[in-house]
Formats: C-alpha cells, sequence, structure tokens
C-alpha cells in the first residue's frame, strides 16, 4: 500500500513524522510539501518527497473553477491574493495528477483540507479516484478526528449524524475515567497558543527558504505568525469558581478569528455572537461569560471586544474552560468543540454556526468520543505513537 501525504506546514510535519514513524515498514510512503525544510528533511531520510514551487511549469490552460482557490482559508483571510493563489493551485494540481496518473497511491491523508494546497490536491484526488483522508484536532485529550470526507461541517457525521448510531456504545467506567483526564487536562494551558522559540526560528529560516525558493503558498509576510496569542484586555480577570456557582450566567467561548470554523462554516464571526449572546443573555436575565481564544492573534479583534464590553459592561473570564462551562445556565458558540463539551454535562447549547455535533444526543456524543475519534493520539505530544493508533488513522489493517 502506498499513501501520500501532503504537508503544508511545519507545525504538521512535527506531527507526520511521529505519526509515519509508528508504521513505517507497513508500508509506503510518498510527501507533497510545500515547506523547504520538510522537504529536506523528509529527502534525507530517504523518502520521496515532491516540493511544490510556484514557478514549476504548468500546462497552459486547466479545466478549473476559481471558487476552487477562492475558498481556501489563505484567500478568505487575506494572507495571499488571487493572482498568486491561481498559480499556486494548478501547480500544486500539476503535481498530484502527475503523482496519482500512475495508479499507485492508495490513500491520500492531508490536515484539514481547506488550505489552498490541500484544496489542489483533494480536486486531484477526485480527478483520479484517489481516496482522501483529513484529519483535525479533535480538541479532546488523547483523541485525533479522522474522516474520508472532510472534516468539521463538511465530514461524513456531519453530514448524516446517523452514522455514529452504528459505532459501539462505551462501558460508563471507561467514560467516567476518561472524563477525569479530560477535566486535568483542559485545566491546562492550551497547547496551540504556545509555540517554543526553537521552533519560532525554523520558521523563520524556513520562511526565507520558501521565499529565495519560491515554494507555493507563501503567506504576505505581515500576515505570518510571529507571536503567541495577543495580550487579552486588562479588564479580562479569573472568576473563582465560588463566584460561578453563585451566578446565574450565559458562558459564550470565543473562537480563533481567522479560523475555518468561523471562515468557512459559520455566517457569524466572533463579534456578532458576542450581540447574539447579549440578546440571549438579557431575555433569561442572565449575565453574560465571555472568553477570547488563548490562541487569539488578532490584536484589533481584541480591542473591539474590549470596546464593546465597555458598553455592555459583560464580563471577560480567563477561568480554565471546563470550570465556566460546569456552571453555566446556558453555552453560547459559534462551532466550537466546546458546545460539544457542553454537552458532555448536559447543559443547554445554543450554535450559531454549522457544526457536526449539532444533531447529537447523549448517546451519539459518547459513542462520537470513544469510537469515532481515534484514540491514543495527542496531537501536540513529543512522544512516539502506539501503532495501532497510527494504523487506524490511515486505515490499515493489524498486521498479521
Amino acid at each position: 500500500m502506498t499513501i501520500a501525504i501532503v504537508i503544508d506546514s511545519l507545525e504538521r510535519f512535527y506531527f507526520i513524522n511521529r505519526l509515519v514513524k509508528a508504521v513505517e515498514g507497513e508500508c509506503n510512503f510518498v510527501f507533497l510539501t510545500s515547506e523547504p525544510i520538510v522537504h529536506l528533511l523528509l529527502r534525507l531520510r530517504g523518502h520521496h518527497s515532491v516540493y511544490l514551487r510556484r514557478d514549476a511549469a504548468v500546462p497552459a490552460s486547466y479545466p478549473y473553477e476559481s471558487s476552487l482557490y477562492e475558498r481556501s482559508i489563505e484567500v478568505v483571510n487575506g494572507q495571499i491574493n488571487l493572482d498568486l493563489a491561481r498559480r499556486d493551485w494548478m501547480v500544486t494540481f500539476s503535481s498530484a495528477s502527475e503523482l496519482f496518473s500512475g495508479g499507485k497511491i492508495n490513500l491520500c491523508v492531508m490536515w484539514n483540507g481547506q488550505q489552498l494546497v490541500c484544496r489542489a490536491v483533494s480536486h486531484a484526488c477526485a480527478e483520479y479516484g484517489v481516496r482522501t483522508r483529513f484529519l483535525e484536532l479533535s480538541n479532546l485529550p488523547e483523541k485525533l478526528f479522522a474522516d474520508d470526507a472532510g472534516v468539521n461541517a463538511l465530514s461524513t457525521i456531519a453530514q448524516d449524524a446517523k452514522l455514529v448510531d452504528n459505532f459501539p456504545m462505551p462501558q460508563l467506567s471507561e467514560h467516567e475515567s476518561w472524563l477525569s483526564r479530560y477535566e486535568e487536562y483542559k485545566r491546562r494551558p492550551l497547547p496551540q497558543s504556545q509555540t517554543l522559540i526553537g521552533r519560532k526560528l525554523v520558521s523563520v529560516l524556513n520562511y526565507t527558504l520558501k521565499w529565495m525558493t519560491q515554494g507555493v503558498s507563501r503567506k504576505r509576510l505581515d500576515h505570518v505568525r510571529v507571536s503567541n496569542g495577543a495580550r487579552l484586555p486588562s479588564v479580562t480577570r479569573s472568576i473563582g469558581e465560588e463566584e460561578l456557582i453563585s451566578r446565574r450566567y450565559v458562558f459564550l467561548p470565543l473562537q480563533v478569528s481567522c479560523d475555518t470554523q468561523i471562515k468557512l462554516h459559520s455566517d457569524v464571526d466572533n463579534l456578532q455572537a458576542i450581540t447574539v449572546a447579549l440578546k440571549l443573555a438579557e431575555d433569561e436575565g442572565l449575565d453574560l461569560i465571555v472568553k477570547i481564544h488563548p490562541a487569539e492573534n488578532d490584536r484589533a479583534i481584541i480591542e473591539e471586544i474590549a470596546r464593546l464590553q465597555k458598553i455592555y459592561g459583560f464580563q471577560i473570564a480567563r477561568t480554565a474552560t471546563v470550570n465556566l462551562i460546569k456552571h453555566a445556565d446556558l453555552v453560547v458558540t459559534i462551532n466550537s468543540t466546546v458546545g460539544l463539551e457542553a454537552m458532555l454535562y448536559r447543559k443547554n447549547v445554543k450554535t450559531l454556526g454549522r457544526c457536526l455535533y449539532r444533531e447529537f444526543d447523549q448517546n451519539r456524543l459518547m459513542k462520537y468520543i470513544h469510537s469515532f475519534l481515534v484514540d491514543g493520539i495527542d496531537y501536540f505530544d513529543v512522544d512516539p505513537i502506539e501503532p495501532r493508533a497510527a494504523r487506524r488513522v490511515f486505515s490499515l489493517g493489524d498486521p498479521a
């Protein structure tokens, strides 16, 4: 079996490297990457790697629709202009087509699927009949999301929640043990809000090499993230559990403003969500507590949230999300996993965007967490991944 893997960032490489090492020798891997350092490392390790370059030759014309690249998250967020996006899409599609045309690729794995490179590769997969497998954070401990159709609102279970019914129900003791670990995990700092200084330096080198070698999907320099989450407003405070117990409130967890969940799977953004939550809280005679996502890096958005807070008087909290969930009367979310987490505590949840759990009940919730999601994988960890978990990600059977 030969598996193609798309790597569109250094962060993705750190994870994919652990995943591949777990099953090396059980199948063949080839890589498509937009990152020069990743390409170099893969070649040094003896892997077949295709480096996607903007200046590569492509056929004079391709049958394509502008939406194939216009709806990529980089274009939507203004990180790449349309002309360059069109060129990058064509180069990537051409390279993927050349790789897939021989009929030797059985599966193509990529992260999320809505990045420019991934959209081009997945279109080539559809053209050549190559099965796709999309991965995403589950935002739950020890769990990874993997689906053949897509992630979030594009996944198979978002299209038909009844598919979850076919999975086995976990033992209650198994769920309670996991729930205890979940609460511990959720009280730690959010991993994606922090980046090690060493990795930042590698990212700077990678960006420089990408510019020099004309790598595809290179973001505008003023859109490259160089810091962790932006500083929160001065009015943000931690709320103790005793105070939360004594209050009746709506909890609104905000999401990263440039994320695909908001940009592509919702007609409501963070600021509009605050307006909706304020109205719901007012109608029910409740307070509103807002939590800014720890990985939010858009200072303009944070300043606007602070301005709204001064006008309407809602509270901005830095309290652990799990505590804010447990004592809330209502949880309002666009389509964050926090809504799904609130269902763990049987809370009323109001979703404003398109999300995969909208038609979940408690049975589907349990089956989704413990049977649908791939168990035993922490995306942000550095430890080796167990082979059985990697096999499930790559749809490999257990070895004979």
